[in-house]
């Protein structure tokens, strides 16, 4: 991690300097000691009459914590509204009704979606990662072959779409099974039949994400795994399926020692050290019902703040704004990181940094 963590200290110097709302979209306490990546997913969804054959992403911000060596991992529901999205449409002449977090990558890029993450969680995000759902299964197919998951439930899962193909719905048992690619990203992506908390999609890629891992560290001491991970890397950058804000060619060479000192230490049977124990605490930021809260359905928040419901009642949400998810009584027109995601903010702080 050194290299990411020099370039993390860097970049952050860099943004205070150049940019007067750096310093108050991150909380410093949050951010001490972390280096923070964005993850973001997206690909095709079909869940009528909601959405139909639209895209969305998935957020993961993978905090690693330099003090004890875990990976907290923070996700937000793409149903959330961005006012951060609006402002910048709106700035280029674009009026708009209410956009869901997932769609700053798509309208602004790499920048849009950072400052938005910074404001909605107070973590810096220092570098960010944006790849194709299918990429996934590349990685397992191509590189690991398979992964081993541990499956806390029997549930079946409904059709889900994939680079406009339709794959029909299946069965997932519980306990321990392998799954190779197209099997991963259903397990991840599919609506399961019959709705359970205990099996929202979160949870199910905070499940994958271990069998990742697990799957790294039992490989990484083989040159060949490399090779793959390398070719992999190559191919899927060169197709655009996975963009960074970031050159990781880059910070390998600038530490160019390390880094082999570390693969030989590998090649020589010593593992990565990574592993579903390296994970630490898990985050989902939706509503209570389905996970840690810090937002809730536009439904809820109309009853108990008065901005949402003067906001329904004039019509600014649409028929589809019954699923948007709002932070607990936020002012979207207010000062955003003070007046709008003050509860997704505190959720974040109370749940990584230690009392």
């Amino acid at each position: 991690m050194n290299p990411f963590a020099s370039e993390a200290s860097r970049r952050r110097n860099e943004r205070a300097r150049l940019d007067p709302t750096y310093a108050r979209r991150v909380d410093p306490k949050l951010n001490q000691g972390r280096i923070n990546f964005l993850l973001f997913g997206y690909g095709e969804t079909h869940e009528p009459p909601i959405a139909v054959d639209v895209i969305i992403g998935s957020f993961s911000i993978l905090s690693y914590d330099q003090r004890t060596g875990r990976v907290d991992i923070v996700s937000l529901t793409h149903d959330i509204r961005a006012p951060e999205i609006e402002r910048f449409l709106t700035q280029r002449g674009k009026p708009s009704l209410p956009v869901k977090i997932d769609q700053a990558y798509s309208i602004g890029g790499f920048d849009l979606m950072r400052r938005t993450v910074e404001d909605a969680t107070g973590l810096s995000i220092d570098f960010q990662i944006a790849f194709q759902d299918s990429l996934l299964i590349n990685l397992v197919d191509g590189v690991l072959g398979s992964i081993e998951i541990d499956n806390p439930a029997d549930f079946k899962v409904q059709p889900f779409f994939l680079d406009g193909k339709r794959f029909e719905e299946g069965r997932f048992a519980k306990g321990r099974q392998r799954l190779n690619g197209t099997q991963t990203i259903q397990y991840i992506k599919a609506l399961t039949a019959h709705y359970n908390p205990s099996l929202e999609r979160n949870v199910r890629k905070v499940i994958v994400f271990r069998a990742l891992l697990d799957g790294i560290n039992q490989k990484c001491h083989d040159r060949d795994f490399w090779l793959r991970i390398s070719g992999f890397v190559v191919g899927e950058s060169s197709s655009k399926a996975i963009r960074y804000d970031f050159d990781p060619l880059a910070l390998l060479v600038s530490h160019l020692p390390d880094v082999i000192s570390s693969a030989a230490r590998f090649a020589g049977g010593e593992g990565c050290n990574l592993g579903a124990s390296r994970i630490g605490k898990s985050i989902y930021v939706v509503d209570p019902n389905s996970g840690d809260g810090g937002v809730q359905w536009l439904s809820m928040e109309v009853l108990t703040n008065p901005v949402a419901k003067r906001d329904m009642e004039s019509g600014v949400y649409p028929q589809a704004g019954a699923a948007l998810e709002l932070p607990l009584n936020g002012n979207p027109y207010g000062d955003l990181v003070t007046a709008y995601w003050q509860s997704v903010r505190l959720l974040v702080k109370q749940r990584l940094v230690p009392e």
